[in-house]
């Protein structure tokens, strides 16, 4: 089975079986010939297929008469900064966030450094269906500027938006994996200006993964390990274009990266209370915390796409879901890791506890996730096959089923970014949530027979 996952953000797949230089030209150009003339940012990953990807992508840009600016590689929240700062009309973002090694991605963003909207979306799609790349004949040929350290920028910006002092008097001793992804090398310049003490590993970016570039409890045993061999006061687990963020107290506790979002929300709302977004696949944990702070709570499709567009139609504060990604109205509208962990290390300081004290108003709800693979185009019919399961449930059809059941929800939908069903399952009880999980997931086992 061929994977390719096409959506309005961008386009995905395993390098070599459906993400091949010709199909990345082919979406490059599309792109290229949706954008108004002017400058257009490449960044990517540290993927080994990246470099091959990178070339082809500039080529079909400078073929659509955009001048190019290679920021190599690079975070994507950094390359989404940077779309601002030098005016330009777009960006690509070459990665694949979450996905193993042998995957890759091309991310699509708007002259707001966003992911693209629906209508943009959908205008970039007809583009590229119909397949008419018109290249044009060039009266000089557009120039490719390599940036070098591009961000220098950005965290001269950043430092100057959370309390530096206050963090650096902590002294502070930080584990940080930033799975040799594109936060590799960076977090040692970001932690040096914080005042911090850092201990990194997986700290190349070489692209070799030393274990799923995804920030769950699951991967991150090494940083626990380190943060109790080394009297360590917090943890981070970074995915490979360091967007994304999980959390290791300073006992070795592996947080779900369902906590991140409710962590940074508790201090952020302070400086900025407003509207919440976040996803309906997003743990119950953050319903508490909105409500602490009396704001209102926006669910929403899963994905930063759709939750960024939601927090610019609800003038939102913050938006957010379980996957560790949060965004900020007053820093900017992307997942970014690297202001999550500035400001959780500004809450430590200020409110001087611990991250286990942060934690533990928190309410405990169990959350169970698992995932079933299936063709691509069983994905829909098979989740809207689960409403057989729940007949009298309360339904929210929004994105795939979201089950209101009594003491327990359960989300099943399909994933944006791989050919699976994903079931998500939330309770006060570890057992409740797991049997609702194992339901589904032998349900939809029957029938793909």
């Amino acid at each position: 089975m061929k994977l390719l996952k096409l959506n309005i953000s961008g386009v995905r797949g395993i390098v070599g079986q459906t993400i091949t230089p010709e199909l990345i030209i082919d979406f490059a150009s599309a792109f290229g010939l949706m954008l108004p003339p002017g400058m257009v940012l490449v960044g990517r990953d540290s993927r080994k297929s990246g470099l091959m990807i990178q070339e082809a992508v500039i080529a079909a840009l400078l073929s659509t008469g955009h001048e190019v600016i290679n920021l190599g590689i690079c975070p994507t929240p950094i390359v989404q900064y940077l779309v601002k700062v030098h005016r330009a009309v777009g960006a690509i973002a070459i990665t694949a966030g979450h996905n193993p090694g042998d995957w890759n991605a091309l991310n699509f963003l708007n002259k707001e450094g966003t992911y693209l909207n629906e209508f943009q979306g959908l205008e970039f799609l007809d583009i590229y269906h119909l397949g008419k790349f018109s290249h044009q004949k060039l009266k000089r040929i557009p120039t490719v500027i390599n940036e070098l350290n591009p961000e220098e920028i950005y965290f001269s910006w950043l430092l100057n938006k959370i309390k530096k002092e206050e963090i650096s008097r902590a002294k502070f001793k930080v584990v940080v994996d930033p799975c040799n992804g594109a936060g590799s090398r960076l977090v040692d310049k970001f932690f040096s200006w914080l005042g911090c003490e850092l201990i990194a590993i997986n700290n190349e970016p070489s692209g070799y993964f030393p274990h799923d570039p995804e920030p769950r409890p699951r991967n991150a045993g090494e940083v626990a390990s380190l943060v109790r061999a080394t009297g360590g006061n917090i943890g981070f687990l970074l995915n490979s274009d360091a967007s994304r963020v999980s959390l290791v107290t300073e006992n070795g506790e592996t947080l779900s990266e369902e906590y991140t979002l409710p962590v940074v929300a508790s201090h952020y709302l302070k400086q900025d209370p407003g509207p919440v977004v976040t996803s309906l696949s997003t743990s119950r944990m953050i319903d508490e915390v909105a409500r602490k702070f009396q704001v209102p709570l926006i669910r929403t499709r899963v994905g930063q796409s759709a939750l960024i567009q939601a927090m610019i139609q609800e003038q939102a504060s913050m938006a957010g879901e379980g996957s560790g990604g949060v965004a900020f109205k007053n820093f900017q509208l992307a997942f970014d890791a690297f202001i999550i962990m500035g400001l959780i290390l500004e809450m430590m300081a200020l409110e001087q506890k611990k991250l286990s004290d942060l934690i533990r108003p928190l309410p405990r709800y169990h959350l169970v996730k698992d995932k079933i693979i299936c063709p691509p185009h069983r994905l829909h019919s098979l989740v809207a096959e689960c409403r057989k399961l729940y007949p009298r449930a309360e339904i929210n059809s929004l994105d795939g089923l979201h089950l209101s059941l009594k003491d327990c929800w359960v989300h099943i939908r399909a994933s944006n970014t791989e050919p699976l069903v994903r079931i998500i399952a939330e309770s006060p009880s570890a057992v409740r949530a797991q049997l609702e999980v194992d339901k589904v997931v032998s349900f939809l086992n029957r029938l793909l027979g």
